[in-house]
């Protein structure tokens, strides 16, 4: 019976034995937490940018194939850093002929921007200054 009792924590011993075990098993799961936040918090920053770009679309209600957005974003990137498209504004008209019919000029500019910021960020300042069309 005082086998049981102890078992139990019935006695004084037993809790205070708890309370030391309890400490040392969380300070031995703290490091694993720790690397397992880190690593959850890495992963995402370094994920495929056609991903998040085809995901960042998708807030803004624009859909479509996987490989065709970033592809047309790219090719936008290029006719921006080329000089093929002067300004933000020629780039937009250019993606409104290719984007599915029925996407609005705001929805454009919100293409636009994203691939700006994913794959040609040094044309960032092109979006400074778009003229009214």
């Amino acid at each position: 019976m005082g086998v049981s009792s102890r078992r139990l924590g019935g006695g004084s011993a037993g809790r205070s034995r708890r309370d030391t075990i309890q400490p040392v098993k969380v300070v031995r799961l703290a490091p694993i937490v720790a690397l397992a936040a880190a690593v959850g918090l890495v992963a995402p920053a370094h994920a495929d940018p056609d991903t998040d770009f085809d995901n960042q679309l998708q807030h803004y209600g624009i859909y479509g194939p996987h490989d065709y957005n970033p592809f047309l974003a790219k090719i936008a990137c290029r006719r921006l850093g080329q000089g093929v498209d002067p300004d933000a504004a020629a780039s937009a008209q250019f993606l409104s002929h290719n984007l599915p019919r029925g996407t609005t000029q705001v929805q454009t500019y919100e293409f636009l921007a994203t691939a700006i910021s994913i794959y040609c960020p040094d044309l960032a300042p092109k979006l400074q200054n778009i003229p009214a069309r």
